[in-house]
């Protein structure tokens, strides 16, 4: 009997160094993180993630975390891009560099001295009007991956083939193509008005750029002041005009 209480008596001893050890091993982080190991195991670390800080990024906060409604005192930076170049009336800024594939040209516009919209130019092939709505389809695809299929679309191809080449009657070949796609609270809208002289000469009849491909970005929560909403405007009366 005796030998038995003696043999429940160093179990009892035993459990109770188990944990004083188990006890000791354990780390444990007021910052949210916490470690815990014993002599022999792997260490295993859980980490508690701020959904926020990911969904601050996103077009319900602004363009690559340039918030709406950013005075222009504060000027856009992008990695890889130019310094923000102010126009004379402090209505827009602009920078240049790379998005992807395409060289472009970002401008950033404000309403009553805050950020409200977003136009990127995209440098275009002034000469080949099927590249250029390959572009805007490679664009399109690329916005649709991320927003979903655009809510509007319009396609419109007009003019001579690219076999045209009556050098006499020089004429031009045009393209509209553009969608809209609605991501609360912005809108994004990607355009493309391509103009191409048919056949081409070996100096084009219209010097300047006829074409051009933008993509917009904007929320219309920022386009206008409350006290631009709110100004009545002082119509004619009738008698005055007839």
């Amino acid at each position: 009997m005796k030998k038995i209480q003696l043999f429940i008596l160093l179990m009892v001893i035993g459990c109770t160094i188990n944990a004083q050890q188990n006890a000791a091993d354990s780390v444990s982080f007021a910052s949210g993180d916490s470690v815990s190991f014993a002599s022999g195991d792997s260490v295993v670390m859980t980490t508690d993630i701020d959904e926020s800080i990911g969904a601050s990024n996103g077009l319900d906060f602004g363009y690559k975390g340039y918030q709406w409604g950013t005075p222009i005192a504060s000027l856009p930076e992008l990695d890889n891009f130019s310094e923000a170049q102010v126009t004379s009336d402090e209505k827009s800024a602009s920078i240049a560099g790379l998005l992807g594939l395409d060289t472009v040209v970002v401008n950033y516009i404000y309403s009553d001295g805050v950020f409200w919209k977003v136009e990127i130019n995209v440098e275009l092939n002034n000469k080949d009007i099927d590249k250029q709505i390959d572009k805007f389809l490679r664009l399109e695809k690329n916005i649709s991956e991320v927003y979903g299929n655009p809510y509007t679309t319009e396609q419109t191809v007009k003019g001579p083939a690219r076999t045209y080449n009556n050098f006499l009657n020089v004429k031009y070949a045009r393209s509209f193509y553009t969608s809209s796609w609605n991501v609360t609270p912005a809108r994004i809208i990607l355009v493309l008005n391509g103009v191409v002289q048919q056949p081409q000469t070996e100096k084009s009849i219209l010097d300047s750029e006829l074409s051009f491909l933008k993509l917009v970005y904007y929320n219309l929560d920022y386009m206008q002041s409350p006290e631009d909403q709110n100004q009545s405007i002082d119509l004619p009366s009738i008698y005055d005009i007839y």
